[in-house]
């Protein structure tokens, strides 16, 4: 598997500024089969991770989730250890059943599987972590517009 030592960054852009990445050097990406997406799991400073690289404002890149940080006592600006190797199980990400809905009937269930799997489990979780059902229809309702917009839940 390969190692590498790297520090910890947000993004450059809206809404990427708020996230934690691990720039990919080339070498690594490459050894990994240097596909625009590369699936992988390993560990970030020794806590276990799940994530894709894929390539953003010109760098190849996998987000840091902060339950992955606070699981290794991470946060932007650490230098940390990281060991990845492609990850070859099947992701699938669970839509609740008001999403679903939605996406049907406004026609857009064929778009939303082509979405990235980081947008699709966004949105899912986006709906399914509400507690109250009127508020996961709410949520649910706002998807079409945001979606045809390619935009992550709260976005504008």
């Amino acid at each position: 598997m390969p190692t590498f030592r790297c520090e910890l960054v947000h993004g450059a852009k809206t809404p990427y500024d708020t996230w934690t990445f691990v720039i990919v050097p080339d070498d690594v990406r490459r050894a990994l089969g240097g596909n625009a997406r590369i699936p992988v799991r390993g560990t970030v400073a020794g806590a276990p991770i799940r994530a894709t690289i894929s390539k953003g404002e010109g760098v190849h890149r996998f987000a840091v989730t902060r339950d992955v940080q606070d699981a290794a006592g991470v946060r932007v600006g650490d230098e940390v250890e990281i060991v990845i190797e492609v990850d070859t199980a099947t992701r699938s990400v669970p839509v609740p059943s008001e999403l679903r809905e939605v996406l049907d009937a406004e026609g857009l269930w064929p778009a939303f599987e082509k979405l990235a799997p980081s947008h699709r489990r966004a949105w899912s979780e986006h709906v399914a972590e509400a507690k109250k059902p009127e508020t996961r229809s709410r949520r649910a309702s706002k998807a079409p517009d945001a979606i045809r917009a390619r935009l992550f839940p709260g976005q504008r």
